[in-house]
């Protein structure tokens, strides 16, 4: 072996983190953008104003038409679809037959021709598993409430009525046939009784239906800390983890490659909890720090709970997402500015986790709750009805519609889905966008949010522009990589061309984003163009100090010279002119420990260690 591969080789072993080099295990999942689809309001195929899967078929080379050397889809490699169960309601979280598909949706024929077509474009299909309570016109509960010797025990039920009130301070127990039954969202939603052995059985062989019968390939699974209860502990209890851990063994033993993923609803150290038992949960927490980083122009909170999920959920354990079917439309959430819209897209999906992308969301859809207002008919183009049918939809669609659809966006090469399309194909052309390491990166500027995802020793550095306001100069520190000094040009992946900056003491600079601006940077220290070295005007010692740094300059003297010395959040804490005869001395004794930096006014950052 070459001497020199060998040494870098070392190097590499020696100095990068056990996190950078670890791989972790891979599945489909892992390296799969989805896309959530309300069936309902996706594409009338028929023209009764009702979405359909035959819809979904006719609709699918919009989100992946299984060629990968094409641009225009949105490189979808897996949907989840709300539920599809028969249901007495508009959006079926109350099931009456969960081996039975929703007949305004199509037949079971036409929802298994749609997985097949799905499955020959590569895209994965999940549907929604509605399994903590049921509709109550379900056989199960109409028997149970009128005393079924074996259905009886389907549901809880109770001689006195509980006062005690659920975790959002509703009422919990309702009347019916004299006695009280358990109903966590809705009087008309009762709990199944899982501690009742015939409960487990049923749901266990209604999974094994959609598996064996209807080639899934996975499961979201609502409302999945509610299924035990003990008293008026009624959520995350450990029969709750347990019948998790039985459930997905299950699955994966009539299908390895199953998949669920657990709508936990909850903060992250709660999360956590759901760790192999569940493949993936939702994070809201992340969600909501995402949107609250757009909305404050600060990153802090979001580099703490990326960090926390990282850290806490095991690689690749979390599913991301902006907004979903219960919560007003990112769209809104953002007072429908565009290039925030863009920002957040660029930030979940190149963040660790499985993205979720909620259908709509990538033309800029708007919707606030109630409910119905944000799950709305897709717009497809300008005509009547958005194009999603010939006749009048179940519900009206958006008045933006005219401007904000399919269409009109496909042809804007600055549009919104355009955008998301060059981004989701960067994430499926570049893996360590999806299964690489992440580490934070130091940032001067506190409204950059920049990280490293990192596969086989191949960094790629991502920065986000969170303010409206173009931002130079600054620099960001990657000791993690153990640079070189020097100048170096790099490929930027979303743009496609070739960015220039320079590295001194492990501190990258020279790189500029417009406002709301992502940059995606292929980092290749073999293209190295000068060595800075040559180019230092300073001499800094010492370094690192604990009170006193003296400062010379080594070039240009009789010239004034401004230095401005800043914390790792970009606050300036010192600065003063340099003298003519080319020396300075900067008093830290006050400063917290710490990384700070130096920065000369001709655009040149050093890094300073305070210790």
């Amino acid at each position: 072996m070459n001497k020199l591969i060998l040494k870098n080789i070392i190097f590499l072993l020696l100095v990068l983190p056990n996190y950078l080099l670890a791989q972790p295990a891979n599945n489909w999942w892992n390296q799969s953008v989805f896309y959530e689809i309300f069936v309902r309001s996706f594409y009338d195929s028929n023209g009764n104003g009702i979405g359909d899967f035959n819809g979904i078929t006719a609709k699918l080379n919009y989100l992946n038409d299984g060629d990968s050397n094409t641009k225009t889809d949105l490189g979808i490699k897996g949907i989840w679809l709300m539920p599809i169960n028969a249901s007495p309601s508009y959006h079926g979280y109350d099931v009456t037959d969960y081996k039975a598909v929703n007949a305004q949706y199509g037949t079971t024929a036409d929802f298994k021709n749609m997985v097949n077509e799905a499955h020959k474009k590569g895209i994965k299909v999940i549907i929604d598993f509605v399994i903590n309570h049921t509709s109550s016109q379900h056989p199960w509960f109409i028997k149970s409430a009128n005393n079924d010797v074996f259905y009886r025990n389907f549901y809880r039920w109770n001689t006195t009525k509980p006062t005690y009130k659920g975790p959002w301070g509703q009422d919990l127990w309702y009347t019916k046939n004299g006695s009280n039954y358990y109903a966590l969202f809705w009087s008309e939603m009762p709990d199944l009784n899982y501690n009742y052995q015939p409960v487990k059985d049923s749901i266990f062989d209604a999974a094994k239906f959609w598996i064996d019968s209807m080639n899934i390939d996975g499961f979201r699974l609502d409302a999945a800390m509610y299924l035990y209860e003990n008293g008026s502990n009624v959520l995350n209890q450990p029969e709750t983890f347990q019948f998790w851990t039985d459930f997905n063994a299950y699955c994966k033993s009539l299908n390895p490659n199953f998949m669920t993923v657990g709508e936990v609803w909850t903060s992250t150290s709660t999360v956590k909890n759901y760790n192999n038992k569940l493949d993936n949960c939702f994070d809201f927490d992340l969600a909501s720090a995402m949107l609250n980083t757009m909305k404050s122009n600060n990153t802090f909170q979001l580099r703490n709970t990326i960090k926390y999920a990282y850290d806490n959920l095991q690689f690749n354990k979390f599913s991301t997402f902006l907004t979903n079917h219960d919560q007003n439309r990112v769209y809104d959430e953002m007072n429908g500015d565009i290039n925030k819209l863009k920002a957040l897209a660029a930030m979940y999906l190149t963040l660790p986790g499985t993205p979720y992308l909620y259908y709509g969301e990538e033309i800029g859809m708007k919707g606030v709750k109630p409910d119905e207002k944000i799950r709305t008919p897709m717009q497809w183009n300008a005509n009547t009805n958005a194009g999603f049918s010939s006749v009048n939809p179940w519900q009206a669609v958006n008045n933006n519609f005219s401007i904000y659809n399919v269409q009109s966006m496909e042809t804007d090469a600055n549009s919104l889905l355009n955008y998301y399309k060059n981004l989701i194909q960067t994430r499926n052309n570049f893996p360590a966008l999806s299964v690489g390491t992440y580490q934070n990166v130091i940032c001067s500027d506190s409204a950059v949010f920049s990280f490293i995802r990192m596969q086989n020793n191949q960094p790629y550095l991502v920065l986000t522009n969170t303010a409206n306001r173009t931002i130079n100069g600054f620099n960001s520190l990657i000791n993690m990589l153990g640079w070189a000094n020097g100048n170096f040009k790099c490929k930027e992946l979303l743009m496609n061309k070739t960015e220039s900056f320079y590295v001194t003491d492990n501190v990258i600079g020279g790189i500029s984003l417009a406002p709301y601006e992502t940059k995606i940077i292929q980092l290749d220290r073999s293209t190295s163009i000068e060595k800075i070295d040559e180019l230092v005007e300073l001499t800094i010692y010492p370094n690192p100090t604990n009170d006193v740094i003296n400062i010379e300059l080594n070039a240009i003297k009789n010239k004034s010279t401004e230095l401005v010395l800043m914390n790792q959040l970009g606050k300036t804490v010192y600065n003063q002119t340099i003298n003519s005869n080319g020396f300075a001395l900067i008093k830290m004794e006050g400063l917290p420990a710490g990384i700070y930096f130096l920065k000369v006014n001709n655009g040149k950052t050093y890094k300073i260690v305070k210790l």
